[in-house]
């Protein structure tokens, strides 16, 4: 049986479809790994691309992406809602089968230095690829975002894992780890006050960790201008504890509670059956549906 390892590379770009395919192309043409989904969203600007593959495949195609981000993407003329330090903005890797997290881990570090090397790009490693605790964080280390790295130097605290002392001049810095499953999922609200989606988005960060319900969910507000909505963007960082259904219903909650209805929600890149289940199995109060018994 294959080692199979998932890679979901961030890219700061939602906008130009002819550059998120010259970057999905060159991740398709450089092994055999493949590309099970890509989107791009217009309000964040950002491209999320999902690929699956054998560990040295990963590296080739995660590597050709980064390269093609780097040559057609100007962080100096980037604008979106989500948060951002490059070009190429965050890569991560998750065991999925015969993969430990330790060899996830080597991968990463082993791409970190290919990046480094070869495309004068600093990086950073997070998650469980960190050297420290310090940056064990996603949003420590993107805080403030290129315009801060560009501002104030890659000194101190931000001083890279590896590459070069400052940030490239259009690609800005990447960031790259080993981490567990993460389901990206948003929550969009019938109303275009962001006052509503920033206060749910900060009650789900004041309890994450709490040990009470939403376990492991990073939030943030997102105003969504082509579709003049808010949005609670969320990363699901502990899908075993927390489905999307609970997300979804702690959202709408909170906002009927503020007069407000949940317009939609939308997920972004593949998720695993068993997350689906899950919010199954709590949306409609139905613990006795199981894996065996979808067909498809």
């Amino acid at each position: 049986m294959s080692k199979l390892i998932q890679c979901v590379p961030n890219y700061s770009e939602g906008r130009r479809r002819d550059v998120v395919e010259a970057i999905v192309d060159s991740i398709e043409t450089s092994s055999r790994a493949r590309v099970v989904d890509y989107s791009m969203d217009v309000d964040h600007n950002r491209a999320v691309v999902t690929i699956i593959g054998e560990p040295h495949d990963i590296r080739k195609s995660a590597y050709a992406g980064a390269k093609t981000a780097v040559e057609l993407i100007d962080l100096n003329k980037h604008e979106g809602g989500h948060p951002r330090v490059g070009a190429v903005d965050v890569i991560p890797f998750t065991p999925l089968r015969e993969v430990t997290m330790e060899e996830a881990i080597v991968l990463s570090h082993d791409l970190g230095k290919d990046i480094a090397d070869n495309l004068a790009v600093p990086v950073y490693f997070y998650e469980q690829s960190a050297a420290t605790s310090q940056r064990s964080n996603l949003a420590d280390i993107r805080k403030g975002g290129f315009e801060a790295l560009k501002k104030n130097g890659l000194v101190g605290d931000r001083k890279p894992d590896l590459g070069p002392p400052t940030i490239h001049p259009t690609a800005g810095a990447v960031v790259i780890g080993a981490r567990g499953p993460l389901i990206a999922f948003n929550v969009n609200l019938a109303t275009n006050d962001m006052s509503v989606a920033k206060s749910i988005a900060a009650k789900i960060r004041s309890i994450r960790g709490s040990g009470e319900a939403l376990e492991g969910v990073k939030a943030i507000a997102v105003y969504l201008k082509s579709r003049d909505t808010a949005q609670v963007s969320t990363n699901i960082t502990l899908p075993h504890l927390t489905s999307m259904y609970d997300v979804y219903a702690f959202v709408e909650r909170q906002a009927r509670a503020m007069g407000v209805d949940v317009l939609e929600s939308e997920l972004i890149g593949a998720i695993r059956v068993d997350a689906l289940i899950d919010s199954a199995q709590s949306s409609m109060k139905l613990p006795g549906l199981s894996k065996n018994r979808v067909l498809d």
